[in-house]
């Protein structure tokens, strides 16, 4: 009995050892890490012999309505496999997973393999809210690596109802989260739920170390470029060669200085233009599919006719009307680039602060107000005008007032006695009276009746 005893006991050792190495290899095959935010956690853990990242987002408070929360795959909407989550008004929480073409509203309709909701892992209660996922991989999907990049938003004022294909609001905050996938994984019992029912302490914004979002990578080098060249050329360039155009026609010649500035504003936009497209070739989006892009686009087109129409119309007299239209395109497409350039700074994942938009249109603010008070010029403009215009004759002809002789009418004055000549051929012999009829009619009184 005492042999059988000591048999079994060395069975039962060997059994938990293998368990215990296998539960040890298991976890050494798993790479792990979370990050937070001022709005939201994220922890994913992936699992390459599975091809899998279990995902897991959570938030502070819960037991009731919060707005929604979302994270998605990559560095941008567009293509991105997206998880939003919310809570509905019984408490329960809600999880919707979704994709966008581009900047526009997430689509219940996907492409990319079904995820495996967790709803024993997910819950919300006055510790918080956690929504638990995983997200299977595709061979085209990029293997996760020590810089993984995950895309966030949310909206603390829209609660969506309690489908999954809910409608909601647009984001009031957004950005983007990295992740190290390379690192070892290590069980963390905050941020693991339980199957018993009794939910422990999420990591959330409030407990958790908060990471920053904004990475220097080669996307957003380009996006900065893109960004500083164009507000060179639409703050400070244009808006230069504008105030000249307004203030130097009345003091100096103001032309060559206006076109000095104007060819180095083109050539900023041209490059800033360059740089985007590359940026989106290079990241795999799709060219113009927001707003801001189809703006920049129809901007950008726009400039280079009223360069042609700005050097045509300055071979025309002053206030000519194809100069009254270059003013007017020049002052509108302005102002539209003013604009996009802030919708620009909404829609960039780096999530730049509220104050830089702000900025933008105090600046944009000031230059209207500069405009504005030189068209206090504009009666000397015209005075002057008139001055250089010379006799009314000639403001008429500038103005098409003149009128046309009609053809086959001369419109030469003759003096009496002289001849008319039909202003072709060889003028007529003139020929002067004779020495005779010059004394007769000298000396001759010319009584009434009398005639030669």
């Amino acid at each position: 009995m005492l042999r059988l005893s000591t048999i079994l006991a060395a069975c039962c050792l060997l059994l938990l050892s293998t368990s215990a190495i296998a539960q040890s290899t298991t976890d050494a095959s798993l790479f792990a890490d979370t990050v937070c935010n001022s709005n939201l956690c994220l922890r994913a853990v992936y699992s390459p012999s599975e091809k899998r990242i279990n995902m897991t987002m959570s938030t502070n408070g819960g037991g009731a309505p919060l707005g929604w929360y979302a994270v998605g795959t990559g560095e941008q909407m567009a293509g991105s496999n997206m998880m939003i989550g919310w809570v509905d008004t019984t408490g329960n929480v809600v999880m919707s997973q979704r994709t966008a073409s581009g900047h526009n509203d997430p689509t219940t309709t996907i492409s990319a393999l079904a995820a495996t909701l967790e709803p024993k892992r997910s819950f919300s209660n006055s510790t918080g809210t956690v929504w638990a996922w995983s997200f299977p991989m595709s061979s085209s999907d990029k293997t996760p690596s020590k810089v993984t990049p995950f895309i966030w938003a949310s909206n603390k004022n829209n609660n969506p109802g309690s489908s999954p294909s809910s409608s909601i609001r647009r984001h009031t905050a957004y950005g983007t989260l990295n992740l190290d996938l390379t690192k070892p994984y290590s069980t963390s019992p905050s941020t693991s739920g339980s199957n018993s029912g009794s939910n422990p302490a999420p990591v959330t914004p409030a407990t958790g170390q908060q990471n920053s979002t904004r990475v220097l990578n080669r996307r957003n080098q380009l996006i900065i470029v893109h960004m500083v060249f164009m507000i060179i050329a639409w703050f400070l360039l244009v808006p230069a060669a504008i105030l000249i155009g307004r203030y130097g026609r009345t003091f100096f010649k103001w032309y060559p200085v206006h076109r000095a500035i104007m060819i180095p504003a083109f050539i900023f936009v041209l490059i800033g233009f360059i740089v985007i497209v590359a940026e989106t070739s290079q990241s795999g989006g799709e060219h113009f599919d927001n707003t801001h892009a189809k703006a920049g686009l129809a901007i950008f087109i726009v400039m280079i006719l009223q360069i042609i129409l700005g050097a045509f119309g300055h071979t025309t007299k002053r206030f000519n009307p194809s100069r009254i239209v270059h003013v007017v395109i020049g002052l509108g497409i302005t102002a539209a680039a003013i604009w996009n350039s802030t919708e620009g700074l909404e829609m960039w994942s780096w999530g730049p602060p509220r104050w830089a938009s702000w900025i933008l249109w105090i600046w944009a603010a000031l230059l209207a107000v500069a405009y504005v008070a030189g068209l206090a010029l504009l009666p000397r403009d015209l005075k002057q005008w008139r001055a250089s215009n010379g006799s009314s004759e000639e403001k008429q002809e500038y103005l098409g007032l003149q009128q046309k002789s009609s053809p086959g009418t001369s419109t030469q004055q003759h003096s009496p006695g002289e001849q008319s000549h039909p202003g072709w051929g060889a003028p007529p012999l003139q020929t002067a009276p004779s020495r005779a009829y010059q004394s007769y009619s000298q000396h001759t009184p010319h009584a009434p009746g009398n005639r030669i």
